[in-house]
């Protein structure tokens, strides 16, 4: 149990981030998710690989929380995440922002996405899945990866551009 935690927790973390920004959330998603495995372990049927299964796990956890979140509104508390490296914080418009307004500029367009742009963007640059990798972990074709993904750029690009103008994202 203690190898399946330290294997998988990073990606489980990574993962909830899509959907939560608040640090102690994140933490709280990401215990549950490895209780609930831990506690009922038969549950896993093999139709998914266990990765698939445990983020489908946590991404439940998530969705129970927002919803608990919604009928109790909390104060958020942002951290840093591992999206702040879908930016490249190098061309010449983002030299004079500090990696910390980046990465916070990337975590708001991040979350403007549907959320099947979000997982796109999770397997193919966090897990470094290829697209027919994660056409299969996302349950659609191929093409709907790349589609996903197109839009996703465009998007993210457009808010960061909109952003860093001084517009609203």
């Amino acid at each position: 149990m203690i190898a399946i935690y330290h294997g998988y927790m990073r990606s489980v973390t990574a993962f909830v981030r899509l959907y939560v920004d608040d640090v102690v959330a994140i933490e709280e998603i990401v215990d549950d998710t490895f209780l609930a495995i831990f506690s009922k372990p038969d549950q896993f049927e093999g139709r998914s690989s266990f990765k698939t299964w445990l983020l489908g796990i946590a991404r439940n956890q998530c969705h129970n929380w927002l919803r608990k979140a919604r009928k109790e509104p909390a104060i958020n508390a942002r951290t840093d995440d591992a999206f702040g490296t879908l930016v490249d914080p190098t061309p010449p418009i983002l030299d004079h922002l500090e990696q910390q307004q980046v990465r916070q500029i990337v975590r708001l367009c991040l979350m403007r996405l549907p959320e099947a742009q979000r997982q796109v963007l999770y397997w193919v640059f966090y897990e470094e899945l290829s697209v027919n990798e994660t056409a299969e972990q996302v349950g659609c074709a191929p093409g709907t990866v790349k589609s996903r993904m197109f839009h996703a750029k465009s998007r993210m690009a457009d808010c960061v551009r909109r952003r860093l103008d001084g517009g609203i994202a």
